[in-house]
This record gives structure tokens, sequence and C-alpha cells, in this order.
């Protein structure tokens, strides 16, 4: 029998994540910032809807560019992006920016807050000449205030903490094992919908 290719789905609509990226790309019109390349597996989740291992390009206007380094197919259903190109290392980003069809930055939005000394070296070495810009606080600020569909997704979730709350009373029992009562209470969490802790 040959090999079960698993399907996976969008988790956040393709209209979320344009909004999203537009938002960002007028913030960076208000920068000297060329483009930002996302690292973080949490931004790059919120601006293209996969965290599969990779790095997001989004340039001050145009298309943003998904370059997956692990599970390319899974990457491709799970993400709106249009633009997404399998590559092997990060060292192929300047070269795939380039054969892309986009310029290469002058000025490189990074997430300097979460960024170790070895990638800001490995960034800096591998974009050279370009100047790196720390691009965190833009991000931050732009992810702090929520939109409706992200509202709603919160609602659904305190509802979802709520029903788990709930259900301790009816789980937990003198002489329980922790463990024991967790693997219920994760039990009933996954039961709702919870996807993991």
């Amino acid at each position: 029998m040959g090999k079960k290719i698993m399907e996976y789905g969008r988790s956040t609509p393709e209209e979320e994540l344009k909004s999203r990226i537009a938002n960002l790309q007028k913030r960076l019109g208000k920068t000297k910032v060329d483009g930002v390349l996302i690292l973080q597996k949490a931004d790059l989740f919120y601006y293209s809807g996969t965290a599969q291992q990779g790095w997001l390009y989004i340039p001050e206007s145009g298309e943003p560019l998904l370059m997956i380094f692990k599970d390319y197919q899974r990457a491709r259903q799970e993400s709106g992006i249009d633009r997404v190109v399998s590559i092997i290392s990060p060292k192929e980003i300047p070269e795939t920016i380039l054969s892309s069809g986009y310029e290469m930055p002058k000025n490189l939005g990074l997430e300097m807050d979460v960024l170790s000394a070895n990638q800001y070296i490995l960034f800096q070495d591998i974009f050279s000449p370009a100047r790196i810009i720390d691009i965190s606080l833009q991000i931050r600020m732009q992810r702090a205030v929520k939109s409706k569909y992200e509202i709603i997704l919160m609602r659904q979730t305190s509802h979802m903490a709520d029903k788990v709350a709930a259900k301790v009373q009816d789980i937990i029992e003198p002489g329980m094992s922790e463990i024991e009562f967790a693997g219920l209470l994760e039990a009933h969490a996954r039961s709702l919908g919870h996807q993991d802790w």
C-alpha cells in the first residue's frame, strides 16, 4: 500500500492574512525598511497561516514570498500565501528573493527582540551590504490591535476555557494522581476542539 498523504486545511482565512500583510506594509511605508524577513514561528503563523519551518519575506509593497524549509506540502495547504517555494538553507534566501522577481532590500527588517546572536550574524552576512533594522516594535504594535476575526476566536477560546474549567469538579477525586487528572481533563478539552496544551 502507498503512503497516505495527510490533508491539512487553512486555519486563518486568506483575507485575514492579506489584511495583516497590508497593515504591516503600510507601517513599513513610514520607515526606511524595504522588506521584512519573518523568522519567529508566532509571527510566521500570524502573517502566513502556517507554522512550518521557514521564512516569510514581506516587501514594502507587493506580494509576500513564503520560503519553506520543512514540510512544503503542508505549508501550501495551510497558508493563504500564493507564492510559496521550497528551500533547503537560510543561505538561499537572498538568491530566492532575487530569482522570484524582488529587488534586494537595502534596509531589511528583522524581529530583533527574538533573534539570537548567531541568527543576526548569519543574516547580516548573507544580506550584506543591506542594513539590518529592528522591526519588532512595529509587529508588536500591529498584533496588539485585534481584528474582528481575532476577537471572535478569543471569545470562542474563552467559552472553551470555561467549559474545561467547569469539568474539573466532575473529574477530580480524592487520591487521584495529577497525571490521571491531567489526562482526563486534556481528553475533555480535546473533545471540545482544543488542539494542545
